[in-house]
């Protein structure tokens, strides 16, 4: 039987330097350079084709490490669990779903949990996405930005004993097909979403408005609203249980969300800039900053969660503490770099105006998120 490994268990090990296992991706190279198994370790790892790998065994076998765990890592599991068969190696072990298992692996990380509530911080490692849960065991649970698949989110509402009221996408993803419909149709939630990024779309939302306040469970625990528009129009920050802020692509932990994904590059600066002077500065700055993406692993704390106190962020991040508008809004020009032409594709799915299959999907998410500035 061959050896494999999870994707959740990949996930865990290639965050611990020291720990992180060796990676043969035995993928197209074409494949490999669009993505690749990475982590806040950063493992190493080589890619060596399957027909090259079966082809000459000895020679592939001399570029892997004997005293290594190594995982061996294919599109979809099969071509890669040959390769463990084949070499019969004892560290080797085979990637069960291959990439497209990882591509929607969904790891929890508890940013709060006080016994009745809880804030769950959903990492998507494939694509370094982030959404959020937020419940109230034995009553309600609400989901923020859901990405990959919608089973992670209902499992965690059955743990808690509660059903999903609200879903909320704090913009119009470009980068990634947004799962709040899907789950939303799975649990008659309500879909929220703010019409100046939705207006126009096929389907049934709930205005997002600024300063609306929202009640999970017993307590008012997604409390406020925050119009945050630049990244997109509608862009909207969820501030959560006086604690946290999830602020989708508008600021990161590092840096800040490209404005140019919808043609309106140097207003859409301004108007981000405005965001973080007008709107961010104001609040209270021990808000934690949670972002839907992040740009490396390394960007986690100790306990895997990625959040950034917002005074740290305002006063220390290179870009976020600009002050002077009009060189705020050059650096962002001089930085943006090429935005994927599937982004575009992305956006009209999300809008309902252009239907994929579940294989589709597949092409348009490969690869990461390239939603912010580039450098």
């Amino acid at each position: 039987m061959t050896a494999t490994i999870s994707p959740l268990e990949l996930a865990s090990l290639v965050d611990q330097p020291g720990n992180a296992p060796f990676v043969l991706d035995v993928r197209a190279p074409d494949q490999f350079e669009r993505w690749k198994i990475d982590g806040k370790a950063h493992p190493d790892g080589v890619n060596v084709p399957y027909w090259n790998a079966l082809g000459d065994e000895e020679a592939t076998k001399a570029v892997i490490p004997r005293d290594q765990e190594v995982v061996v890592v294919c599109a979809h599991g099969g071509s890669s669990a040959m390769v463990v068969d084949t070499f019969g190696l004892p560290n080797l072990r085979n990637l069960a779903g291959g990439m497209d298992a990882w591509a929607v692996t969904l790891i929890p990380h508890v940013l709060s949990d006080d016994g009745s509530h809880l804030v769950v911080q959903f990492d998507r490692i494939a694509k370094a996405c982030l959404s959020y849960a937020v419940g109230a065991r034995g009553d309600a649970m609400a989901v923020i930005d859901p990405a990959a698949e919608i089973d992670a989110y209902l499992e965690m509402a059955r743990e808690l004993d509660a059903r999903i009221t609200d879903v909320f996408d704090t913009h119009l993803h470009a980068d990634h097909i947004s799962k709040a419909r899907a789950l939303c149709g799975a649990t008659g939630a309500t879909y929220h979403i703010a019409p100046g990024d939705a207006e126009g779309a096929t389907f049934e939302y709930q205005p997002l408005r600024d300063g609306e306040r929202f009640v999970i469970g017993d307590m008012e625990i997604v409390v406020r609203s925050v119009a945050t528009p630049g990244h997109t129009p509608g862009s909207t920050s969820l501030e959560v249980d006086g604690r946290y802020l999830m602020t989708g692509d508008a600021v990161f932990v590092t840096g800040i969300g490209r404005p140019d994904l919808g043609g309106e590059t140097e207003p859409w600066a301004r108007d981000l800039f405005r965001t973080i002077h007008d709107r961010l500065a104001p609040l209270d700055g021990e808000l934690e900053v949670c972002p839907a993406h992040y740009t490396d692993r390394s960007e986690a704390g100790d306990d895997g969660t990625i959040r950034r106190r917002l005074a740290d962020l305002l006063a220390n991040d290179p870009v976020v503490s600009m002050t002077d508008e009009d060189a705020f809004v050059r650096h962002v020009v001089d930085h943006l770099g090429t935005p994927p032409g599937v982004y575009q594709e992305i956006r009209r799915v999300n809008m309902g105006w252009l239907a994929v299959d579940g294989d589709q999907a597949k092409v348009l998410e490969v690869g990461r998120n390239e939603c912010a500035l580039s450098g």
